[in-house]
C-alpha cells in the first residue's frame, strides 16, 4: 500500500479488483429528487402521471458512478491526501438508453488513462452502466487531473478520447442562472455525492479556497437543462451524448451565462462563463437523435 503524498502509482495488470462494480436499483424518488436539485423538473423527469413515466435527467448518471471513484480511480493507489489533490477536468456521456424507475443497473468502472503531465498526473477512468439483461445504457470517461503529483507507471487507451479545445464557433447567450450557497448542500443530498470541500466552508478554506464550490456535474446538468429549454434542440430531439471541460470553479453568488450554437446537424456547442467572463464550462457539446 502507497504511504508517500503526491504520488500515483498504477496497479499491476494482474492485480485483483482492477474492474470495480456496483449495482443500484433506481427508483422514482432519487430521479426526481436529481431533477428537482438542478432545477428541472419537466414532466418527463418529475411528473410521476407523465405519459409512459419519468426518465433520468441525462446527467443523472453520475450518481450511480459516483461510489466507484469516490476513494480514487481503479486500477491506482493513492494516498487520501492526494486523492484530495485532484480536479474533475472534463466529462464524456454516451446516452445509449434512458434511466427509468425500477430499473435495476450494473455499473463497472476501469483504469482508462495514466498519464504524467508537466507537473501533473491526468487520470481516466471509463464507465460502462447496463440492465439486468445485459442492455447497454451508459458510457462515461471522467477525467482527473492531480497538480504536483507524480506519476509511476503508465495507462495507455486504445485511441485517444479527450475533449479537446474548440474553435471557430460564435456561442450566443441563452440563459443565466446565480449560484447560492444552498446549491451544493441540496445537490450533495439529492445525487448522493458527498465530497466536503463542496459543502464544509472548513474544508474549502484548508483547501486555499475562498469558499466552498459548486459541483462541476450540478453546473453541467443545470447547462443543459438550460439549452433544453430554450429550444436550442429541435423539438423531440433525444440526447444521445454530453461532453465538456471544467475550467473555473463556482463559488457561491456567482451569476452563470450559458451559451450555445449549432455544431452539426445534429450538435450543439455550448459553454459556460461567470459575469466577470470567467469560464467554468468550456468546449461542450450535446449530441442528440431526433425519433424515427
Amino acid at each position: 500500500m502507497i504511504t508517500e503524498d503526491r504520488i500515483i502509482r498504477v496497479l499491476p495488470a494482474d492485480t485483483p479488483g482492477l474492474v470495480r462494480a456496483v449495482e443500484h436499483v433506481i427508483d422514482d424518488r432519487w430521479l426526481r429528487a436529481y431533477a428537482a436539485s438542478v432545477g428541472d423538473t419537466r414532466p418527463e423527469f418529475f411528473d410521476l402521471e407523465h405519459s409512459g413515466g419519468i426518465i433520468g435527467h441525462p446527467v443523472f448518471p453520475v450518481c450511480i458512478e459516483w461510489p466507484l471513484v469516490e476513494h480514487g480511480a481503479p486500477g491506482i493507489e493513492l494516498t487520501v491526501n492526494t486523492l484530495r489533490l485532484g480536479l474533475h477536468v472534463s466529462h464524456q456521456m454516451r446516452l445509449h438508453a434512458p434511466l427509468r424507475p425500477a430499473q435495476r443497473v450494473r455499473t463497472e468502472a476501469e483504469l482508462y488513462l495514466a498519464e504524467a503531465r508537466t507537473d501533473a498526473t491526468l487520470i481516466a477512468t471509463r464507465f460502462r452502466t447496463s440492465s439486468s439483461t445485459g442492455e447497454l445504457l451508459v458510457t462515461t470517461i471522467l477525467h482527473m487531473l492531480y497538480r504536483g503529483v507524480r506519476l509511476e507507471g503508465s495507462k495507455t487507451p486504445d485511441y485517444p478520447h479527450e475533449v479537446t479545445p474548440r474553435s471557430g464557433t460564435d456561442l450566443a447567450p441563452l440563459a443565466k442562472f446565480k449560484v447560492d450557497a444552498t446549491n451544493a448542500v441540496i445537490y450533495t443530498e439529492c445525487a448522493r455525492i458527498w465530497n466536503p470541500i463542496h459543502t464544509d466552508i472548513r474544508v474549502a478554506h484548508a483547501a486555499g479556497l475562498p469558499d466552498t464550490v459548486l459541483h462541476g456535474t450540478e453546473t453541467l446538468a443545470r447547462a443543459v437543462s438550460t439549452i433544453s429549454r430554450a429550444g436550442a434542440l429541435p423539438a423531440g430531439a433525444v440526447i444521445t451524448g454530453i461532453g465538456c471541460r471544467f475550467t473555473g470553479p463556482v463559488f457561491p453568488g456567482a451569476t452563470l451565462t450559458v451559451s450555445a450554437a449549432d455544431l452539426s446537424e445534429d450538435s450543439v456547442a455550448f459553454d459556460v462563463q461567470d459575469s466577470d467572463g470567467t469560464s467554468s464550462i468550456s468546449d461542450g457539446s450535446i449530441t442528440f437523435e431526433l425519433p424515427s
